[in-house]
């Protein structure tokens, strides 16, 4: 009889805890599966460099969104998406303040951006300690899925071990260099830049003989280009790599003036259209881009599928002019629109296959092999760095003399080769485990109290009866 009421006791709390996970679990499911999914953009809208990267990556991101919902800005079960904006100013202590406050105060579910490298290192540290989903678009500082990594943080957009690969490779292998030096920016993009392409130069047996770093605001690069041409002449310089954001007009200018492409090879030249434009522009004569040939990370006509065209389409169909603010009136994508694009893609995939946006959910989902086709064909998010690998592109500068074209009369990127995704993929090098994040199921303190509370009746019924029959 002893045993009869043990079993009973052992059942019903069986059951009992049954029915806890099932309440717990329904109602963890319900979370906003009506609710608008809030998203926060962050950019430098107002920065004082890299503030014309901003409608490029958030008209990418809303085209991506239009795209992955068939136009309904919404999952498949009908959560609407809200698109909150965020001006970083390129500023650090802003993007944590503005994240912080975006979360706690906007209820943000999901964080997106973060154009300088170093910003973005702050949102993603913000968004580890909210246990926030973050997508880093378009900061490469290889750091931000490497040594820096965090579990919530993932980049579909390339990082600077692409440039490393493609852009050393090219004029390594191809050009024949072997004497190698920098001109770089000087902040994390710009010295994990360096870092990383010089441990390929290494790789390939070259070396590195200079590097000079200058930053962000500078107009005349006289001192750096002294000392770069004095290393020509002591020491003889192949190629020199530039590695930089923004404006890169006075920075071409003085390699003009300082002859410098007549003493070495310069890489760097295939930029974004307005930067390409901008630099021709100011270059004297009888300088020019035109014909110089360098890694590329996206050009309107580079890449060849269905979604790149859709999304160039829509620019013209939609009258979305990029450079509008810099006085461009061409409706063709830039630079970093097909990063925010596929970032957009990737995020509607996780919501529509995560309903209740359960962190470790959304996380684990993203970690199950996802390759989806984006602008630049079928790209792999990595799971064991969270990583995106997608084709690059080395291209040649060329006027666009075709009369019915977008770009008639501009420098534009043509197509000289296409770089496989698995060839120029980034090092992995993260110690992180995929799938090691872990739901914590914990059940309400009311269900736990009122488990114990039955618990206890249960077992003094239990001892009444056993001492009664004994």
């Amino acid at each position: 009889m002893k045993n009869r009421y043990t079993h009973l006791t052992t059942l019903v709390l069986v059951l009992l805890i049954i029915n806890i996970m099932n309440l717990d679990s329904s109602k963890v499911s319900s979370i906003n599966a009506t609710e608008t999914i809030k998203i926060g953009f962050f950019a430098p809208k107002t920065a004082a460099s890299l503030y014309f990267y901003e409608p490029w990556s958030r008209q990418g991101f809303e085209l991506g969104i239009i795209y992955s919902t068939d136009g309904t800005n919404s999952t498949v079960d009908g959560r609407p998406f809200e698109i909150l904006f965020y001006d970083t100013k390129g500023l650090v202590e802003d993007a944590r303040s503005l994240a912080i406050s975006a979360i706690e105060n906007d209820k943000i579910d999901i964080l997106v951006g973060g154009t300088y490298s170093d910003v973005a290192q702050e949102i993603a540290q913000v968004a580890e300690e909210y246990k926030k989903l973050y997508f880093i678009t378009p900061g490469a500082d290889a750091d931000l899925t490497g040594k820096n990594f965090n579990p919530y943080t993932f980049r579909i957009a390339r990082n600077n071990w692409h440039d490393a690969f493609a852009g050393v490779t090219y004029a390594m292998d191809t050009l024949g260099a072997k004497k190698c030096a920098f001109l770089s920016a000087d902040y994390s993009f710009g010295h994990t830049g360096v870092e990383t392409m010089k441990k390929v130069i290494e790789a390939k047996e070259g070396s590195v003989v200079s590097i000079q770093f200058a930053s962000l605001t500078t107009y005349d690069f006289t001192p750096y280009f002294q000392n770069i041409l004095t290393t020509e002449m002591t020491t003889g310089i192949d190629y020199l790599f530039i590695i930089w954001s923004g404006n890169f007009a006075y920075l071409w200018q003085d390699i003009a003036d300082f002859n410098t492409t007549d003493f070495m090879d310069v890489g760097g030249a295939v930029i974004d259209l307005y930067s390409t434009n901008a630099i021709e522009e100011n270059l004297p004569d009888p300088h020019t881009l035109e014909g110089s040939t360098g890694l590329c990370l996206y050009g309107y006509e580079l890449p060849d599928n269905p979604v790149n065209d859709w999304m160039v389409n829509q620019h013209i169909l939609r009258n979305i002019k990029p450079n509008s603010g810099l006085g461009l009136d061409y409706r063709v994508p830039e630079l970093f629109t097909a990063s925010g694009f596929a970032t957009a893609q990737f995020l509607v995939n996780v919501t529509n296959a995560v309903k209740n946006l359960e962190i470790c959910d959304l996380i684990n989902h993203l970690e199950n092999n996802l390759t989806i086709n984006t602008p630049k064909g079928p790209t792999y998010l990595r799971p064991e760095d969270h990583q995106g690998l997608a084709e690059m592109y080395i291209a040649e500068v060329w006027n666009d003399t075709r009369m019915e074209s977008e770009t008639y009369g501009y420098l534009i990127p043509k197509l000289v080769e296409k770089l496989d995704p698995m060839t120029i993929a980034p090092p992995i090098e993260s110690s992180y485990t995929p799938g090691s994040l872990k739901r914590s199921r914990s059940t309400p303190a009311p269900l736990i109290i009122g488990s114990l509370i039955i618990l206890v009746v249960i077992r003094r019924i239990g001892t009444s009866r056993v001492n009664d029959y004994s």
